[in-house]
This record gives C-alpha cells, sequence and structure tokens, in this order.
C-alpha cells in the first residue's frame, strides 16, 4: 500500500519573506480574513490536507508555499498532536446528487420543434401514457482540474460554496440529460418518466454521471 502523508503548516515563512506580506498573500490564496490567517499562525501545527498520495500532497504543498508560507509533508502517524481543521480527507470528489425528488419536471424543446418531457414520477399529471418503450440512459465521465482541485482543498480550511465543483456537476448532469432524451426520441418517445440520477467513481479523480428512465408516448 502507498504510503500516506498530511500536509502540516506550523506558522513558519521563508527566509526573507515579509510575514504581513506572506499574511496577505495567504488570504487572496484561500479567500480568508483576519481570523482566518489568526488561526494558521496560531503558534500549533495545523493540519491543512490529510490522507494524500506523495504526488498530490506534493502539488498541495508547492501551491501553498507560492505564498512564502513553508509547510510540510509528514508520513501518517509520525506527527502527534496536530490539530485538524475541516477538511476533505484528500482531492474532493464529485459532490453528491440531490434526491430524485428535487429533480424538476420540465419540457425540453428539441431543434426540431418537438417536445420532450421529463418529470421524475412515474405518471405525466394531465396526460395519459399510451405507449412504453423502455429505459432510457445518458451518462458522462467527467475529470477533475488540478489546479481547481488544489485551490478547492485549501477552501475546505474555511468553508464555503466550492464553486468550480458546482458548475462541474451542473455541466455534467446536463449533459447526461441531453443524451438520455436523444436516446428516448431515437424509439418515439415524447416524455421520460420516473426519472434518476446516480454516480459512480471510475478513476481517481474522475467519475461518472448517470442519468436513467422510462421512456414513454403521453397523449
Amino acid at each position: 500500500m502507498a504510503e500516506k502523508f498530511d500536509l502540516v503548516f506550523e506558522g513558519k515563512i521563508a527566509p526573507g519573506q515579509d510575514e504581513g506580506a506572506v499574511k496577505q498573500a495567504l488570504m487572496k490564496l484561500l479567500k480568508i480574513d483576519d481570523s482566518g490567517v489568526r488561526r494558521l499562525f496560531g503558534g500549533g501545527a495545523v493540519a491543512i490536507k490529510k490522507n494524500l498520495d506523495e504526488g498530490t500532497a506534493g502539488k498541495f504543498q508547492q501551491a501553498f508555499e507560492t505564498t512564502g508560507a513553508l509547510c510540510s509533508r509528514v508520513p501518517q502517524g509520525v506527527a502527534p498532536g496536530l490539530v485538524p481543521k475541516d477538511h476533505a480527507d484528500g482531492p474532493p470528489s464529485l459532490p453528491p446528487q440531490p434526491p430524485a425528488a428535487q429533480v424538476e419536471n420540465h419540457t425540453v424543446a428539441a431543434n426540431d420543434g418537438s417536445q420532450m418531457i421529463i418529470t421524475n414520477i412515474e405518471t405525466v399529471p394531465g396526460r395519459k401514457i399510451v405507449e412504453h418503450f423502455g429505459v432510457v440512459s445518458g451518462s458522462t465521465i467527467r475529470a477533475k482540474h488540478v489546479g481547481k482541485d488544489i485551490l478547492a482543498g485549501f477552501k475546505n480550511l474555511v468553508g464555503g460554496e466550492l464553486k468550480a465543483y458546482t458548475q462541474l456537476l451542473q455541466e455534467s448532469r446536463q449533459e447526461a440529460v441531453d443524451r438520455m432524451i436523444a436516446e428516448a426520441r431515437q424509439v418515439g418517445a415524447n416524455a421520460i418518466v420516473n426519472v434518476r440520477f446516480s454516480t459512480s467513481s471510475v478513476a481517481a479523480g474522475a467519475a461518472e454521471l448517470y442519468a436513467y428512465g422510462t421512456a414513454v408516448s403521453v397523449a
């Protein structure tokens, strides 16, 4: 098993660096305020990130040290007494999907003017299902951007929305839905009922978003 590392900051800065300038750079990089900086320079060892492989730890360390602050890669279990902050263990994964009940019912217009009704329930209110075509699906596999991964990991220090991952999820969901709709149109459906989403990890740093439902014809 590959050795895992924690990224640790002990309030040290590189020789010749101005402490005020370093703190300002950290505030900009981590998007934190004065109180967040005081937490980092509070006099104790702070676990910036935990449970990283050596390569990922090196990337986080390099990005952090561009501010003039120094941090260390510590093998897990070697340095007890660290004060961990709220963070994800390792590079963050795609955000969890919302429950199916939160998927809005809507009608999608095709380029040819035809309509496709999308709903997460088993019927289309006000319409009658006259024919079933079976399950249709669409999927996409997306990989995370290393640079955005690093910034998102630092964001976990102070909390807040990871906007890069919100955008990635929205784009992935839309692409999966578009492919599901295209498959439904091929079989002659004008609606998809009981729509659901799921995700699965397919490789390190990559995940699949899968949309599926039952293609039907409604009148």
